[in-house]
């Protein structure tokens, strides 16, 4: 009866183990649609902070607001322009929902890691 149980549970877990990578692997694939678009944003502004060198401090606020007004018209484009797209990960159990905010919370955070990483190396 403990062996049944234990391989139950091991069932459960390798099923759990192989939804939660499917929906990673779904996830990075909606972000490659915009992330070279995302990321050469980010690299522009992180060369703006090495430009200001000790003035950057001034220009990060306005830095961030930028990025958020791209990540705003990135969010339109591929919402308008992709919307069929979003039938496919919907078929997989993913709703709209769940790839905006994972994706874009996902984007954020790594701009605000390598801003802070290129302010701190000044």
């Amino acid at each position: 009866m403990k062996y049944f149980l234990s391989v139950i549970f091991a069932k459960a877990l390798s099923v759990t183990n192989i939804k939660m990578r499917m929906t990673i692997r779904l996830i990075i694939t909606f972000y490659k649609s915009f992330a070279f678009a995302s990321n050469l944003i980010t690299l522009s502004c992180l060369y703006l902070i090495i430009l200001y060198a000790e003035k950057a401090i001034y220009i990060v606020q306005a830095l961030i607001w930028f990025k958020i007004g791209t990540l705003g018209m990135i969010f339109y484009y591929i919402q308008n322009y992709k919307r069929d797209e979003f039938y496919y990960y919907k078929n997989l159990g993913l709703a709209k929902k769940h790839l905006w905010i994972s994706t874009l919370t996902f984007d954020f955070v790594l701009f605000l890691i390598l801003s802070l990483l290129t302010l701190k190396a000044q």
